[in-house]
């Protein structure tokens, strides 16, 4: 589950008004730019360390490798969670709030991983769901499910995942078989405010990408943070393509992740 919290370091609020004051198709070109913010702890140490130092580069494949989530599939290998496959997105109700933005973004990350996205509402992978109430209780309510038409048998496994009270929610299946993400729910209760909204909802489509799969903070998201997480899976991807899936595979995730991260930030501090 997830909560309402601003992990921020005050070093970063002026680059919020500086993200806002960039044209939305131009700030994806300056996404990596803010990487530089959040990889140094205080604006001293940001004005000491250039994107090509060493110490740059350590703080961010250390802050790369935080954000990267592996799960286990049927054969016991570590896979890192990164969409591979098209993204099949259903929205419940069709006319959610913010749609035009939400689909904007849905867009932008699966340009970044390289997949194609439709919204549909056969064999779907991604849900978003915006109604109320979500939960009954500390439960997620059983009759939103319903209506989302979501299998009964995965209910059984999200409600016991932690409080579903906090207004917003989010949670990813493996496809254990295929070593591929297989569904990714996220439910935010219709009542919240539109600023808690959006960051609600573009947080979990972050999350359904794979960055930021185990946080448990929403990031903020008018301030254009967001786009640092299309970089990476960006990166992500051609490090993939350059590494080898098939050669990563082969080795347990202690080892995946530094490879990742290094790869990563090589790409990222360039």
């Amino acid at each position: 589950m997830v909560w309402f919290a601003r992990p921020l370091v005050d070093a970063q609020e002026a680059f919020g008004a500086l993200m806002k004051s960039i044209p939305k198709l131009r700030r994806a070109a300056v996404g990596a730019l803010v990487f530089l913010i959040l990889c140094i702890q205080n604006e001293q140490a940001f004005a000491q360390t250039s994107p090509t130092s060493e110490v740059f580069r350590n703080n961010l494949q250390k802050w790369i490798e935080r954000d990267l989530h592996f799960f286990t599939d049927s054969r016991g290998t570590a896979r890192l969670f990164l969409r591979r496959d098209t993204v099949r997105f259903a929205l419940v109700p069709g006319s959610i709030p913010m749609k035009e933005e939400i689909t904007g973004v849905i867009a932008e990350l699966s340009k970044a991983a390289g997949v194609a996205y439709e919204e549909t509402s056969t064999d779907v992978n991604l849900v978003i769901v915006v109604d109320s109430p979500i939960n009954v209780g500390d439960k997620l309510n059983p009759a939103l499910w319903k209506r989302a038409g979501l299998p009964e048998e995965m209910y059984s496994i999200v409600e016991e995942k932690g409080s579903w009270a906090s207004g917003c929610a989010v949670y990813s299946f493996s496809d254990t078989n295929t070593g591929q993400v297989g569904l990714s729910i996220i439910v935010a209760d219709s009542k919240l405010d539109a600023p808690k909204m959006r960051d609600c909802l573009i947080d979990g489509v972050l999350k359904a990408f794979g960055p930021r799969a185990d946080r448990k903070s929403i990031l903020i998201s008018e301030d254009g943070y967001y786009y640092q997480f299309v970089t990476l899976v960006r990166a992500l991807r051609r490090c993939e393509q350059s590494i080898g899936v098939d050669r990563l595979i082969t080795l347990k995730e202690s080892e995946q992740k530094p490879k990742y991260a290094e790869c990563a930030a090589d790409l990222l501090s360039r």
